[in-house]
């Protein structure tokens, strides 16, 4: 069975960085960085994911955001968010829209 590729979106004002646990030993754990208000997504995947962390970079210092734990999972969009000053977790994704800042295309020449 194969899985649809991960999510990760910073819904936050900061950077953050994380890992991706899967259920089994066939699939290597994966690290992801996130600037703020953007979205990471994996490659396919072919197993169930069990924690999902994330470690948040504030002018005030670094933070632990409560993982998403879960004993298999196979959702795919995950979120960190900010519920007070100093609290973060990481929750399956509500109906968010990812700010984007406008890219401008360069010509190949």
């Amino acid at each position: 069975m194969t899985y649809q590729s991960v999510e990760i979106i910073n819904s936050t004002n900061y950077i953050i960085s994380g890992e991706i646990s899967y259920m089994t030993v066939f699939c290597r754990d994966t690290e992801f960085i996130l600037n703020p208000y953007s979205a990471w997504q994996s490659q396919k995947r072919i197993c169930p994911i069990v924690e999902i962390t994330a470690f948040i970079k504030t002018p005030d210092g670094f933070f632990t955001a409560k993982p998403f734990i879960s004993i298999g999972t196979t959702h795919q969009t995950f979120e960190v968010i900010q519920t007070e000053k100093q609290d973060f977790r990481v929750i399956k994704a509500r109906n968010v829209k990812v700010k984007s800042h406008p890219q401008i295309l360069q010509p190949i020449l």
